[in-house]
């Protein structure tokens, strides 16, 4: 259920949830919720030298699912869609490439969201 195939089917922004939130705070607000997203994310997963496997498989899921839950709470769909692959499936030789792909689509919600300034 949670793979590369389905991962790539996944639109980037979750119109809805991001178009209600925007509503409901503004646009100014909604920003600002982002970057702390942003900024918490570059604190768990892009510190240099990260490896998934130097820590218990529990740990990095748990890691997963609450990104996860933060990057759809915002309407980042495809963002959480990545996390939760990594949540869902066992670590292993699909995790690198898991990981680069959140990398990859982490960059591109970063630029949508600049987009929208």
């Amino acid at each position: 259920m949670y793979s590369e195939q389905e991962l790539e089917q996944q639109p980037l922004i979750d119109d809805d949830q991001w178009g209600r939130l925007e509503s409901e705070l503004g646009l100014e607000m909604l920003q600002e919720f982002a970057q702390e997203f942003f900024e918490e994310t570059r604190e768990i997963w892009f510190v240099p030298g990260f490896d998934p496997f130097s820590i218990e498989e529990k740990a990095f899921k748990s890691m997963a699912h609450r990104s996860a839950g933060a990057a759809g709470t915002i309407g980042f769909k495809k963002l959480r869609f990545a996390f939760l692959c990594m949540e869902h499936n066992p670590l292993g030789d699909e995790t690198q490439h898991y990981l680069s792909a959140m990398a990859t689509i982490f960059q591109s919600t970063q630029d949508w969201v600049q987009s929208k300034q």
